[in-house]
């Protein structure tokens, strides 16, 4: 089973190893907040999917819950 990495995980990952390090430069900050600002939309994307299935199963519209069940099939297939 693959798992979902999008760039921006890789990016963090990337960034916290050099904070860690003591090697992230000041000018690199700006690129930190912004990678957490993007990590921040995707987990509020993927979480509006999620719930949005999850209304359409509440109120028995499998077209809803297969429609966005494609939607984070095609985020999740981007990035694996």
């Amino acid at each position: 089973m693959a798992i979902m990495v999008h760039p921006v995980h890789r990016n963090l990952a990337h960034l916290y190893q050099q904070i860690l390090a003591g090697t992230l430069s000041p000018l690199q900050v700006p690129e930190f907040l912004m990678m957490l600002r993007r990590n921040m939309e995707l987990v509020q994307e993927v979480d509006g999917y999620k719930e949005a299935a999850y209304a359409g199963q509440v109120i028995g519209n499998m077209d809803l819950v297969q429609h966005f069940a494609a939607k984070l099939d095609e985020m999740e297939a981007k990035y694996t």
